[in-house]
């Protein structure tokens, strides 16, 4: 202990200016700097929970600092997967009318061939995020694709109900491998406070993936066939699953976690706010009851072609969702530097989830297939206030991305395998001589929408008030250790 006031003011004159020095903050870190994510690895030695410092509002986003990067690469290779995964998802979608008369389905039959995929990703997503903890995930994502690629080929050339349905499930065992490791690799190379951004080129992805969906795929469904859309997406999947084998970067920018999955399962439910997420993820895949039946209402309800659909639909909400994705991504994450807190994220999202309840029930009870059209993009613009919500997810499970991610993706796919089936079954249980199959299913899509989007605004909103707290207990921890004298190493003044 230093009994003499004066040496101890020069040490402590001493410390101060190595803090400011750069030799210093290496030797003596203060608290907020070491909670600070480094400008190409987004979140890597923060705490679970911990709050992005209150400083990042004074910086700019590294997004397009010095050129293109391998990360950027990166990000190409992420849009272009989330782009096939939505080009499958579309074109089941606009293919769903054809192939229940090709078969001879109900609108429940339908609704289980529209979510077996995501029947098997509860069971299986949980164990893939996790091994993306342990194994490079750009060759982990590039063997799910093939698989999927495989899985959609055999999709169009399966003879009945049975074969279509188990070639979903199979395809939901791939798919495991897409989306939630390809959120994880982007933390990987992303920091915080561009992390938006960054979601909004990959959001773009799978807008043009919907453009390509609806246009190629209804003209080759009225065309040629349902058959031969399903073949035409396995196509692109193929080069997308070689990129990720051979060109992106395999090197793991953190440690893999060193805990059993269990032990950190139950630290990660034990943050409120990802619970809230994970109930909010949930919201999102039942969402997909409305999603996935939109080519057939607009079928019956306005008598609409499926090429006419794809040609109208496909360019208006692709180049909506481009757009929107690459403009409100830049402007959320403007809004989080400018505030340096999380919440902001939520709070958009929440937002955008309230004017999405207007949008759809407009786009739902619209009169012509026009102002159907319009509500609809409207309501893309509003669902891209969202994207910040990834950079909130990354940040509570840092250190363990690929895992919480998994957890996010199972409450996900529950809801999406429930979503189109309810949709379908209650579309089949309002069917009435009063009520014809148009009416029946608007009434459908018209509860899982609202309830839907409402539940999930809820969620963000709730988060980000657990959020605030879990922020003030880690500032209070910061501000008790800057405040705690410096420990001198070495010989000991008396």
């Amino acid at each position: 202990m230093v009994k003499d006031a004066k040496l101890w003011d020069q040490i402590r004159a001493q410390y101060a200016k190595l803090q400011e020095d750069e030799a210093g903050a290496e030797l003596f870190p203060s608290p907020i700097a070491t909670s600070e994510p480094s400008p190409s690895v987004s979140t890597a030695a923060s705490p679970v929970g911990a709050p992005v410092p209150g400083d990042v509002g004074m910086k700019k986003s590294r997004f397009y600092e010095d050129g293109l990067q391998s990360r950027h690469w990166v990000l190409a290779c992420c849009s272009m997967m989330v782009m096939c995964e939505w080009l499958d998802r579309t074109v089941l979608s606009i293919s769903m009318q054809s192939m229940k008369e090709d078969f001879g389905l109900t609108d429940s039959q339908v609704g289980i061939l529209a979510s077996a995929s995501l029947w098997v990703v509860p069971l299986a997503t949980g164990p893939v995020g996790r091994l993306s903890d342990h194994v490079p995930r750009a060759r982990l994502i590039g063997a799910g694709v093939f698989g999927w690629a495989a899985t959609t080929f055999a999709t169009g050339s399966s003879r009945s109900f049975e074969v279509t349905l188990f070639c979903r499930l199979l395809a939901g065992v791939a798919n495991c491998a897409g989306y939630p490791v390809t959120l994880a690799l982007l933390s990987d190379h992303f920091a915080a406070e561009e992390m938006a951004t960054a979601m909004g080129y990959y959001h773009a992805g799978s807008a043009f993936g919907g453009l390509l969906g609806f246009a190629a795929g209804g003209a080759l469904v009225t065309s040629k066939g349902w058959r031969w859309a399903f073949w035409g997406v396995a196509s692109p999947q193929v080069i997308v699953a070689l990129f990720f084998c051979f060109t992106v970067p395999q090197t793991a920018e953190e440690v893999p976690p060193t805990e059993g999955v269990l032990s950190d399962v139950r630290e990660l439910l034990g943050l409120r706010p990802l619970r809230l997420l994970m109930l909010g993820a949930m919201s999102t895949g039942l969402l997909s009851g409305q999603g996935r039946f939109l080519s057939s209402f607009v079928e019956r309800r306005h008598g609409v072609e499926p090429a006419q659909i794809g040609l109208v639909m496909g360019p208006v909400l692709g180049v909506t969702g481009v757009v929107s994705a690459f403009v409100v991504g830049h402007l959320v994450d403007r809004a989080f530097r400018w505030k340096g807190d999380l919440r902001v994220n939520l709070w958009c999202a929440s937002f955008g989830d309230t004017i999405g309840v207007l949008c759809g029930m407009s786009a739902i009870m619209a009169p012509s297939f026009e102002l159907l059209t319009l509500f609809t993009a409207l309501g893309v613009v509003v669902g891209c206030l969202r994207q910040g919500v990834q950079t909130v997810v990354q940040r509570l499970g840092t250190g363990r991305r690929g895992t919480v991610q998994g957890m996010l993706e199972m409450c996900w796919s529950v809801g999406m395998g429930i979503g189109p089936f309810l949709a379908g079954a209650i579309s089949d249980f309002n069917l009435s001589p009063g009520c014809d199959d148009a009416c029946a299913l608007s009434w459908s899509l018209l509860l899982f929408g609202s309830c839907s989007l409402l539940m999930r605004a809820a969620c963000n909103f709730a988060a980000s008030m657990y959020l605030s707290d879990i922020q003030t207990q880690t500032e209070g921890r910061a501000v008790a250790a800057s405040s705690a004298p410096p420990q001198v190493v070495g010989r000991t003044c008396h």
